[in-house]
């Protein structure tokens, strides 16, 4: 075990040890904020609410239950079990701390399993695999930017968005197999149903 967290430090240092051009600090500090993001996710999830129809308004309203157990499991158990120090209070030679190191024990990432669970939970949402990249690349860099700041080991990072994946995993394979009028959500094969459609539009342009 001491020999993965070594290599951990050292890929810390890598990673974050480095000089970056001044406008990427200001962008994974702005994403890495938590009220940089909150309104555009706010207005997002709103979309899902109440304009991209059924399927997706009870995935909407499953992910505010996921993020709560998410949240919660990582904060006030896995961290208190673990009880790790961030990097920002271990005294580490040629640490980069961009943002306020917080009070919070480092094992794992709130926001990397955050991020892990709403990414992959709205991945799966999506039809077209090809479009996946593309939904799961904010949270993957929301993620990385824990580390890029110098607030969270490496290992924090992945394991705190590999157990969020696996936790929005867990739920996606219980609302398949709930009826809609419990808030299962069906699964959906055909190619036409990519991503969110505005309510009734997507059945005219089927039928046409």
């Amino acid at each position: 075990m001491e020999s993965l967290l070594a290599l951990d430090r050292k890929l810390f240092a890598l990673l974050n040890g480095h000089q970056s051009p001044a406008w990427l600090d200001s962008f994974f500090v702005f994403i890495t904020n938590d009220h940089s993001l909150r309104v555009p996710m706010i207005i997002l999830w709103l979309l899902l609410l109440l304009a991209c129809g059924p399927r997706w308004r009870r995935r909407a309203l499953w992910l505010v239950l996921l993020i709560a157990v998410s949240d919660s499991l990582c904060s006030h158990v896995l961290k208190e079990i673990f009880q790790r120090l961030r990097p920002c209070r271990a005294d580490l030679e040629g640490l980069r701390l961009l943002v306020n190191c917080g009070p919070a024990y480092s094992f794992p990432s709130s926001h990397a399993m955050n991020m892990g669970a709403a990414g992959i939970f709205l991945t799966l949402g999506v039809i077209r695999k090809r479009l996946w990249p593309l939904v799961l690349l904010l949270p993957v860099l929301v993620a990385y930017s824990r580390i890029h700041v110098g607030v969270h080991y490496p290992l924090d990072v992945l394991v705190g968005f590999l157990l969020g994946g696996g936790l929005a995993l867990s739920l996606e394979f219980l609302i398949r197999r709930l009826p809609p009028r419990v808030g299962g959500v069906p699964v959906v094969t055909h190619k036409y149903d990519p991503i969110p459609q505005m309510d009734g539009k997507a059945e005219q342009l089927r039928d046409n």
